[in-house]
């Protein structure tokens, strides 16, 4: 991940499983504030206006609005999320993605969904393992949408029962691995086929989650 915000799920085109996670943890009381919607403010800078986007649940509703946004996607930011040549996944997997329960889509006032995110359990790791995958349309990088969701997700997971999460890296594992130090102490796996991250979850992680913080700031 260099100048793109995304992060990859555990195979190409494998955006969200089936695949069982670990029992809810000491935290299940969370639970419900894990798909409430939050209101973020994205900008550039403190000279930007900037724009409301809100962070909801995704659901199967928001298939065409995905697909739209990854048609508006440039091959590079494709190829960071997915690798795969730069080309966007199938339609079948885009709408396997939006049926997992830690599947999320931020949504701007016009409708238009430029910014997904999903954890789901990761086949190539044990099972307190959840890997993570992020998606930030062009346009909408470099705004803080990729940083809010990845906290979320990671929060999310441990009160799931994850004790930590996996994030496989496109072209650049730098990028990456200082978004997610700032969820939890993370290493490299530098490996030749698949390099990847894991980040350790703790307590805090769940403070992470998105509606829970939006209503601490009030």
């Amino acid at each position: 991940m260099t100048r793109s915000t995304c992060i990859q799920g555990s195979t190409p085109h494998t955006l969200g499983t089936s695949t069982p996670g670990p029992m809810l943890g000491d935290n299940a009381s969370l639970a419900v504030w894990i798909r409430q919607p939050w209101m973020v403010r994205t900008s550039r800078g403190p000279r930007e206006r900037g724009e409301n986007v809100l962070i909801r649940g995704a659901s199967p509703r928001d298939f065409s609005a995905l697909a739209a946004m990854h048609a508006r996607c440039t091959a590079r930011t494709l190829l960071e999320r997915y690798r795969a040549g730069g080309c966007p996944p199938p339609a079948v997997a885009i709408e396997r993605t939006l049926r997992h329960t830690l599947s999320f889509v931020a949504c701007t006032g016009r409708g238009e969904i430029v910014a997904a995110a999903v954890a789901s359990r990761d086949p190539l790791h044990a099972s307190n393992g959840a890997a993570l995958g992020v998606l930030v349309e062009d346009a909408w990088q470099h705004r803080g949408l990729g940083r809010d969701l990845v906290t979320h997700l990671a929060g999310s997971a441990f009160v799931c029962g994850y004790t930590e999460v996996i994030s496989y890296t496109g072209t650049s594992i730098v990028a990456a691995q200082r978004l997610l130090t700032e969820v939890g102490r993370t290493y490299a796996v530098l490996d030749d086929v698949s390099p990847h991250l894991h980040t350790y979850l703790s307590e805090s992680s769940s403070l992470g989650l998105g509606a829970v913080r939006e209503h601490l700031a009030c």
